[in-house]
């Protein structure tokens, strides 16, 4: 920070003015007194965060620098560019309400967080929802009879139309009577009405049946082609002679039969047939003869045969319609002389497969060893290809012509339809009845309009409030930590509010020290809401969480931030390894206990390892310390907290401390800065007191009463106690000028107790 002007008590506050005041670190921590500038500080905060000046300084100018030597001032505040996070006082009342109640026993049911405005909004929203609604009472009535008319009229027309066009075989009910009718221009209406003998007719068509089935394509190809290929090409074949046994060559049936011969055992030594002995030569001679080339055709022929007898018995499986009559009439007698001509052209197709065989047969027997060229004949096995072409063709016109049929009857529907419901309108005035409707209908639509949007809007508040109360587990866990009891929780109303509860029953008062506890920690759920991610990112800033507490719970609420801002378990590497849940961390108190807390905290105190340019590495401190001091009545400072501060383990000694040195220069007759001097005095005297008299909590007055035998010699102690608060005692001059009196009588309480008294000046020397 480097400059702040008209910012409340921070005006004309220059950063460093004296050279002392160290520049923030990544944790600051803040002490003062209250009314000394800490909340006006974190007010500041809350510019940065909302990028924009507060309402209530709007004229303020400042300046800072970040670490990366980027200077920001008042005029770029809209391009802040970190993430910030304030719990003040003015953080409590815009995101807590404690002002409703329920109707159990009247116990407080409150919002937090955006709940607050969000409820308010939601009541604005609903009530406008009802003006509007009450407006459209009187249109609704108009569109009602509408619908009524157009309800039973166009009920009757659609039965009509129903059993005029489908004979009441197929739907048409109102919703496609309003189907139709949305197609018909009010100046084609009367063109859309037929002749009676054209609708005569139309009516005709739209009851006529179609009787003809879908006929399937008649799939074939056929193979002669290649197979005659395949034919020529082994006849062209001439096996080398290297192994002929001229009669097994002759004859076929002597060679199949001695080919199987050789197969069975019993021929091994003698012929099983004739019973003479079979050399072992004459069985190899046999075995080289039926493995050699001219054998490897031969068998090349048997496959090809058995592929054209194939060919022939996939003729007899070909599916043929049965007769031209099942067909339409446009292509009837196509398909009766197809029908005709198709067995002669099998039969001549199979012979022409039979006259491959025979040609194949003409090779194997006698022929082996001969080429031969394949004998002409002629085969119509392109028209036999072509009549299947020229078929198909035929059933799918068929087939389009079914499918046209319905096509045709289908318009002819259409158009009967268009005209019934022309006819109707027509001699209703239709239009008429629906433009007046139609009027009221847009008048309607456009209330309807604002109330969706606005009850999208509720809806969407309403969620958000279940969103805000789903936290409640996590805002239950910080609360009981707060306060350290257990038997303190808050509930869920069926309203989406909270209700705090003391055991099983509803609280039907909150303490000012309840409602910070749920304060600070819904702002803790709210921060964590964020993630770890954006956590680590976020300056934040925190100003007397402990307000209203008492000194049992200071320890509880600084052991909760200990453990909610230092994190372990995070690395995963390095799970003792303490994380920081911010970007940078600011706290500021007025409480001297809570402060001591935390100017002792190792995870404060935590130093940060450098490296200099030499690689050396060392540590330095990492943790600010700053004194909010007030000057006068409208003006505070920011300065390095005094070591006697950090020194100090007791707010009690520090406090005399201030009132022992002011009283020695007032004796001195130098100059004393009297300004801090009513509230140390009043705060001394608050511990002091209790301390002696433990029994008498709730006053000062009284606790100095049972201290002094005659409480008129204490006079102006009396009159400094009754005031509570810095603010009050500076609107009052008088008492400022009687100062060094009032620390007079203060040394003679004291010293009513010399050995108290002595172990406090020694106490401060020491420090």
């Amino acid at each position: 920070m480097t400059s702040i002007d008209q910012f409340g008590v921070l005006d004309d506050f220059k950063w460093n003015r004296d050279n002392k005041l160290q520049d923030f670190k990544e944790k600051n921590i803040i002490y003062g007194w209250n009314y000394s500038g800490k909340t006006t500080l974190s007010r500041l905060f809350s510019s940065l965060k909302n990028k924009k000046l507060h309402e209530d300084f709007n004229s303020a100018k400042f300046k800072l620098k970040t670490t990366d030597s980027d200077e920001f001032d008042y005029t770029l505040i809209d391009s802040f560019p970190y993430n910030i996070a304030v719990f003040n006082q003015e953080y409590i009342q815009s995101k807590l309400n404690w002002n409703s109640k329920t109707e159990l026993g009247h116990p407080i049911a409150f919002d937090v967080g955006e709940n607050v405005e969000t409820r308010k909004t939601i009541q604005d929203l609903e009530d406008s929802v009802a003006k509007i609604e009450k407006r459209a009472e009187p249109i609704k009535s108009v569109i009602a009879l509408y619908d009524e008319y157009e309800k039973n009229h166009f009920t009757t027309v659609s039965k009509q139309i129903r059993l005029t066009v489908f004979d009441n075989t197929e739907r048409f009910d109102k919703g496609s009577f309003k189907t139709v009718l949305k197609d018909l221009d009010e100046d084609q209406v009367e063109n859309k009405i037929l002749e009676d003998d054209d609708a005569e007719e139309l009516k005709k068509i739209s009851n006529s049946k179609n009787d003809f089935d879908i006929h399937d394509e008649i799939k074939y190809e056929s193979n002669f082609h290649n197979l005659k290929v395949r034919t020529e090409n082994l006849l062209k074949q001439e096996p080398p002679k290297d192994r002929i046994i001229e009669i097994l060559d002759e004859n076929k049936e002597l060679r199949d039969w001695t080919e199987r011969g050789l197969d069975f055992d019993e021929n091994k030594e003698e012929c099983a047939f004739c019973g003479n002995n079979v050399s072992e030569e004459r069985i190899k001679l046999l075995q080289e003869y039926f493995s050699n080339a001219s054998q490897t055709l031969r068998q090349e022929i048997e496959d090809l045969k058995l592929l054209i007898n194939q060919e022939i018995s996939n003729l007899d499986l070909i599916a043929i319609p049965n007769s031209k009559n099942d067909f339409t009439e446009s292509v009837r007698e196509e398909i009766a002389e197809k029908l005709k001509v198709f067995p002669g052209l099998k039969k001549n197709y199979k012979s022409c497969l039979k006259k491959l065989i025979a040609e194949l047969n003409r090779k194997e027997d006698g022929n082996i060893f001969n080429a031969l060229k394949i004998e002409d004949f002629q085969c119509d096995d392109a028209n036999f290809s072509e009549w299947f072409i020229e078929m198909n063709k035929d059933i799918s016109r068929h087939n389009n012509l079914v499918n046209n049929f319905d096509e045709t009857r289908k318009d002819a529907r259409n158009r009967l339809i268009t005209h019934l419901v022309a006819d109707f309108i027509h001699s209703e005035k239709f239009f008429e009845k629906e433009k007046s409707a139609q009027k009221a209908e847009r008048r309607l639509n456009a209330h309807k309009k604002y109330i969706d949007k606005q009850n999208l809007l509720i809806q969407e508040k309403r969620d958000s409030l279940k969103t805000i109360t789903k936290g409640k587990d996590q805002l239950n866990k910080f609360i009981q930590k707060f306060l350290n009891r257990k038997d303190i929780a808050i509930q869920v109303t069926s309203e989406d509010k909270f209700m705090l509860y003391r055991g099983d029953k509803p609280a039907i008062n909150l303490s000012e020290g309840e409602k910070t506890a749920i304060a600070f920690s819904y702002f803790l759920v709210d921060y964590e809401s964020m993630g770890l991610e954006m956590m680590c990112k976020t300056i934040i800033f925190i100003d007397d969480p402990i307000s209203s507490l008492d000194t049992n719970h200071i320890a509880q609420v600084y052991s909760l931030i200990n453990s909610f801002f230092f994190r372990k378990n995070i690395d995963q590497q390095n799970p003792d390894k303490v994380i920081n849940c911010f970007l940078q961390f600011f706290i500021s108190t007025h409480n001297f206990e809570f402060f001591s807390f935390l100017k002792d905290s190792a995870n404060l105190k935590k130093r940060k390892k450098v490296r200099n340019e030499q690689g050396v590495t060392s540590q330095i401190p990492n943790c600010g310390f700053y004194q909010m001091q007030k000057l006068d009545s409208s003006k505070s400072i920011l300065k390095t907290l005094p070591n006697e501060l950090k020194n100090y383990k007791s707010e009690y000694i520090y406090l005399f401390k201030l009132i022992y040195e002011y009283r020695v220069k007032i004796d001195a007759g130098e100059d004393t800065y009297d300004i801090l001097m009513p509230n140390a005095i009043r705060r001394f005297l608050e511990i002091y007191t209790l301390m002696k008299i433990p029994n008498e909590p709730d006053s000062v007055e009284n606790r100095i009463e049972e201290l002094v035998d005659d409480i008129t010699q204490f006079k102006l102690l009396n009159h400094f106690s009754h005031f509570t608060s810095f603010e009050k005692t500076t609107r009052h001059d008088e008492l400022l000028m009687v100062l060094p009196d009032a620390t007079q009588e203060l040394f003679d309480l004291l010293k009513l107790d010399e050995k108290h008294y002595s172990s406090l000046k020694k106490a401060i020397k020491a420090a």
